[in-house]
C-alpha cells in the first residue's frame, strides 16, 4: 500500500519576511497577519483531503518552537502523521530537492503533493485527483495563473524537476514542464488557480478568511454513545451515533467549523492515561474520515482534571472561548450541542447564537433553545438552523 503524503512548504510569520508584495499596501504586520490565515485555510484543506502524512517543511530553522505553538490548533486533531522539518539551505530547487529526498527516505512507497501556502482554492477533491493521476503518471502539476505552479506531485524523487528553474517568474511551470519532458516523464495538470500575493490577488477573498461560524459538540451522549456514570476508558468502547457522520456532512456543507468540547476527568483520576484519550480521539477522527474526506472534527479540546490541563471545566467557557481565539470564529452564529445542564450552561456563558440539548438520562434544569429526543434528528434540526 502506497502513503498519501502532503508537504507544506512555510515560513514563520514574522512581519517583513512574509507576503512582502502584499506587505506593500497592507504593511509588513497586518501582510503578516494575512500569511497567518492563509496557512491556516490551506491546512484546513489539506486536512479535508485526509493523507496518511502531513510533512511541515519550515523556515528559518531556530524558530521551530514558535511555529510548532503557531499551527498546534490546526494539527493537534489530525488522524495523519505530522512531521515537521526544517527546509535546507539554498535556492527554491535546492530545497525542494532535499524535501522530496528526506520523505521519500522516510517511505519509498509515498505519492507525494508538496504545496505552497498562497492559494485557498484547492479542496480535497483536487488533491484525491492529484494523488489518482499520480497512479499512472510520473508527474502532476497545478498550474497557477502568475506562470508557477500551486502544487507538485510525484511517485518518487525527480531531482530534474527542480533543477535550472527561473523560480518566481511567468515561466516557471513552463520550465518544469520543459524539463519533465527531456526526461520522458509523464505528467497530468490540474486545473489552474490563482496564488495569492498582491493586494489585487488578495482582496476577493477576504471574506473567506473572516471569522466563521461553528458547531461545538459535547462528546459522551452526543457524538458518541454515553458510559453512563462512568467514562470510555478504551478506544474498543467508544461507538459513534448513527447521525453524527451525516450531522457533520450538514455542518461542512453549511461552511461551518466543527469542534468537540469534552470533560474527560478520568485522565486526572487515574482511570486512563492521556495515551488513552488520544487513542480514542484517534479513532473518532479515523472513522469520521473513512465516512468522507472533511467530516473529521477541526479540533478537540478536552478537560481532564490534571495539573498540567490547559483548560477549565463545564459550565466554565473557557475550551470554546480558547477555540474561538485559535480558530478565528464567529461565536455570534454558532452553536453548542450536549446532553447536560453543564452543556448549555456552558454555551450560554460562552454567548453563542444557540444552544441544541440531546435528551438523554440526565436531569434537566437549564433550557436550551432546542431539544432533541435522539442525534438521528440532529441532521434535519441542523439543516433548519443553519
Amino acid at each position: 500500500m502506497r502513503r498519501r503524503g502532503a508537504a507544506l512548504f512555510l515560513k514563520h510569520p514574522e512581519p517583513g519576511r512574509v507576503k512582502t508584495r502584499l506587505a506593500e499596501t497592507l504593511g509588513a504586520a497586518e501582510a503578516a497577519v494575512a500569511y497567518q490565515k492563509l496557512v491556516r485555510e490551506v491546512i484546513r484543506l489539506v486536512r479535508q483531503s485526509c493523507p496518511d502524512v502531513i510533512y511541515l517543511f519550515f523556515d528559518p530553522p531556530e524558530q521551530r518552537p514558535a511555529i510548532e505553538q503557531w499551527l498546534h490548533p490546526y494539527l493537534a486533531s489530525v488522524s495523519a502523521e505530522i512531521v515537521y522539518r526544517a527546509q535546507s539551505s539554498g535556492d527554491l530547487g535546492q530545497r525542494l530537492t532535499a524535501a522530496v529526498h528526506s520523505v521519500y527516505a522516510d517511505d519509498p512507497a509515498t505519492d507525494l503533493l508538496v504545496l505552497g501556502t498562497d492559494c485557498i482554492d484547492i479542496d480535497a477533491t483536487l488533491l484525491h485527483t492529484a494523488w489518482q493521476n499520480l497512479e499512472h503518471s510520473d508527474v502532476v502539476l497545478g498550474p497557477a495563473e502568475d506562470g508557477g505552479y500551486y502544487l507538485i506531485g510525484l511517485s518518487q524523487p525527480h531531482d530534474c524537476l527542480f533543477q535550472g528553474i527561473p523560480w518566481s517568474t511567468a515561466h516557471t511551470l513552463q520550465a518544469t514542464l520543459d524539463q519533465a519532458q527531456r526526461a520522458t516523464l509523464s505528467y497530468q495538470l490540474l486545473k489552474t488557480l490563482r496564488d495569492i500575493d498582491t493586494m489585487d490577488e488578495y482582496s476577493p477573498i477576504v471574506p473567506r478568511l473572516a471569522p466563521r461560524p461553528c458547531v461545538f459538540f459535547d462528546r459522551d451522549g452526543v457524538i458518541n454513545h454515553s458510559p453512563g456514570p462512568g467514562y470510555v476508558l478504551h478506544h474498543s468502547d467508544f461507538h459513534i451515533h448513527d447521525g453524527i457522520a451525516e450531522a457533520l456532512s450538514v455542518v461542512r456543507e453549511a461552511g461551518y467549523l466543527a469542534v468537540v468540547v469534552t470533560s474527560q476527568k478520568g485522565v486526572g483520576k487515574g482511570l486512563m492515561t492521556q495515551d488513552d484519550l488520544d487513542q480514542i480521539h484517534h479513532k473518532l477522527q479515523t472513522v469520521l474520515n473513512a465516512k468522507g474526506g472533511g467530516l473529521a472534527f477541526d479540533a478537540i479540546y478536552s478537560y481532564t482534571a490534571t495539573p498540567d490541563c490547559p483548560h477549565r471545566a463545564k459550565p466554565d467557557p473557557e475550551m470554546i472561548l480558547t477555540a474561538a481565539s485559535e480558530h478565528e470564529i464567529d461565536l455570534s452564529r454558532s452553536w453548542m450541542i450536549g446532553d447536560a445542564d453543564r452543556d448549555i450552561e456552558m454555551g450560554i456563558a460562552a454567548e453563542v447564537r444557540g444552544t441544541i440539548r440531546v435528551r438523554g438520562d440526565k436531569s434537566i434544569n437549564t433550557t436550551a433553545t432546542h431539544t432533541i429526543d435522539e442525534i438521528l434528528y440532529l441532521p434535519q434540526l441542523l439543516r433548519k438552523l443553519l
